[in-house]
């Protein structure tokens, strides 16, 4: 079982559970994954139905609702962002090479923030920050997730073999985060990896470089991963690199020290060396569209709506005189950059509501109120044109901000798709997500994966201008009682004897969800079953030493021909589980 807790929230508990004729807390620590998370294709359910439900069987989810509040409700009219801002995922939160004294940091953590020569060196790394980007880091400074940062010269003419060298003291993840040394191999050519560091080096190195072409280009690049890094702590350095005394010379002689410029100079694009991302995002396509064409026999809507097609150069055969989401940018449009944006809702206050339900947030919620509600939904209007093959996705999540600072993002891990043409009214109840009265933001976002699911799911051969967004609104409900959430695909399926031939030998039970599934070849289902539970501490029975306590109930109940007895007690747990109590008929499991 896993439990977090924080000032004012509901405990969450989450239960895994893993079973081979037998029933048992599965616990072990993942290896590492240099994925930030997991995405599975989700297709959407109409508003009024859970969000993984959509067949419209059953909800997945229970809540006691008894008094609402609209706390917030966007409709980007007349023409108007209401305080919703845009960002493009693909872009460099900003140039993170600079030159730096390192005054006030200590040294770092590991004593390596210091100038290498005189009183400044260039610093490829992050100083602890109140902004939004730094201030939820859990172990600045250093560097961040997804960083792609260079410290590149200007093109340059030369007659000689090239020599650089440089003094460099590097800090990064071993195997995944690196910086590399590097030369353009023409004008506008490819750039070609002289030397790669990672992990902890401290070098003086020299290289010398026999290039055929009469032009070139240098730099250090450092490139990470989509996790384990100062940002969210999970690998603690000292920031990426320190480079300092760097010379290159073929018959002249260039150089430099740093110390001709103050912290934090970036260096002017004048100058021989200067600071840059290593890569440029993919560019901004969200913009408010009114009066636009959609193929729902049954609705329509002539007000603002959010788009992610303005300036793509793709116009629509299907939707004349608008133009398409673009294809990625990169190799036969299949590879990086791809577009993925979002566009993100400003402070929500979760302590005040609107009478009018709309973006302003006039009244506040009784303070005897408050604790009540303990339920949160999330609606929007989509129309949504998106077949799985086109592999354009939409998605949504949302995050709270403590003290000035915003938590992580929380979702379902899913992006969705649909091909009905239609507008859909979808809500989403993320109790489990977010608690308490602390402000919140909600983030739409439009995302081509066709560099990631390139012939999985389909073949990205066609896009459409969908999806569009509108009236996003946000409520708050009373609840009673814990609010437990489940997904089908994280629940037991069917299963089959463990031993090969022998039918009446014991049996595993497999989560639905195959864990290779994006790797191609064997299926490898879960060992676990997920459920979450969130409510009041005063709302679960607790174990002594504070943790919450949920149990599993088990029944193992003989379906075939003939007689044999159920199930129950040790047989069903085997040797690798513990129990509470057997009544005859359900063995319960202490989660």
């Amino acid at each position: 079982m896993r439990h977090e807790c924080r000032r004012g929230a509901p405990i969450v508990a989450v239960c895994l559970i893993a079973v081979a004729l037998v029933l048992a807390v599965a616990g072990e620590a993942q290896a590492r994954d240099p994925r930030p998370r997991r995405l599975v294709p989700m297709r959407d359910a109409p508003e009024g139905l859970a969000a993984e439900t959509p067949d419209g069987r059953e909800p997945l989810r229970a809540t006691a609702a008894v008094d609402t509040y609209c706390i917030v409700w966007y409709d980007f009219d007349p023409f108007d962002w209401q305080g919703w801002t845009r960002r493009d995922c693909t872009a460099q939160r900003d140039t993170f090479f600079h030159i730096d004294d390192f005054s006030g940091l200590g040294g770092g953590t590991y004593g390596r923030l210091v100038p290498i020569e005189g009183s400044r060196s260039a610093w490829c790394g992050a100083r602890p920050g109140s902004d939004e980007y730094l201030c939820g880091w859990q172990a600045a400074p250093g560097y961040g997730n997804g960083w792609d940062q260079a410290l590149v010269t200007r093109m340059f003419a030369f007659t000689s073999p090239v020599s650089i060298s440089f003094h460099g003291v590097f800090d990064s993840e071993p195997d995944y985060d690196q910086t590399s040394v590097e030369y353009q191999n023409s004008w506008h050519g490819d750039w070609v990896v002289v030397a790669a560091y990672d992990g902890v080096v401290d070098t003086v190195a020299t290289y010398t470089l026999y290039l055929s072409q009469a032009w070139t280009k240098l730099r250090f690049h450092f490139t990470s991963d989509g996790a384990w890094s100062d940002q969210d702590g999970l690998w603690d350095t000292d920031g990426a690199c320190v480079i300092d005394s760097i010379t290159v010379s073929d018959d002249g002689l260039f150089g430099t020290n740093f110390e001709d410029f103050e912290p934090p100079d970036l260096i002017p694009h004048l100058m021989i060396w200067h600071f840059q991302p290593g890569k440029l995002g993919f560019g901004m396509h969200s913009g408010l569209a009114t009066n636009l064409i959609d193929k729902d026999p049954c609705g329509g809507n002539v007000t603002a709506q959010i788009v992610f097609h303005e300036g793509s150069p793709w116009p629509s055969d299907e939707y004349p005189g608008l133009m398409e989401t673009p294809f990625c940018a990169g190799g036969g449009g299949l590879e990086w950059p791809c577009q993925n944006e979002v566009v993100r809702s400003p402070l929500i206050d979760m302590t005040r509501y609107s009478t009018a339900c709309d973006e302003t947030q006039d009244a506040e919620i009784p303070p005897g109120i408050l604790p009540e509600l303990g339920g949160t939904v999330l609606r929007f209007t989509v129309y949504r044109d998106n077949p799985l093959q086109n592999l354009a996705y939409y998605s949504w999540r949302i995050r709270p901000w403590f003290d000035g600072c915003p938590a992580q993002w929380q979702d379902r891990e899913f992006v969705y798709y649909g091909a009905e043409r239609e507008y859909l009214q979808l809500s989403y109840d993320m109790s489990d997500l977010i608690a308490g009265d602390d402000p919140v933001q909600i983030e739409l976002i439009m995302r081509d994966m066709c560099d990631v699911w390139y012939l999985v799911y389909g073949d990205c051969a066609e896009h459409t201008p969908a999806p569009y967004f509108d009236n996003v609104r946000l409520y708050r409900y009373s609840t009673a009682g814990p609010q437990w959430y489940v997904r089908r695909h994280t629940l037991f399926q069917d299963t089959f004897p463990g031993e090969e031939g022998n039918l009446e030998s014991w049996c595993r039970a497999d989560m639905a969800m195959d864990i290779n599934w994006d790797a191609g070849g064997s299926i490898v289902p879960g060992d676990s079953a997920v459920i979450i539970c969130a409510a009041e501490p005063s709302g679960l029975d607790t174990l002594p030493t504070g943790e919450p306590r949920v149990y599993c109930h088990v029944n193992a109940e003989y379906i075939g021909a003939g007689s044999k007895p159920d199930l129950a007690g040790p047989q069903l747990v085997g040797d690798c589980g513990r129990y509470v109590g057997d009544d005859g008929d359900w063995t319960v499991f202490l989660c």
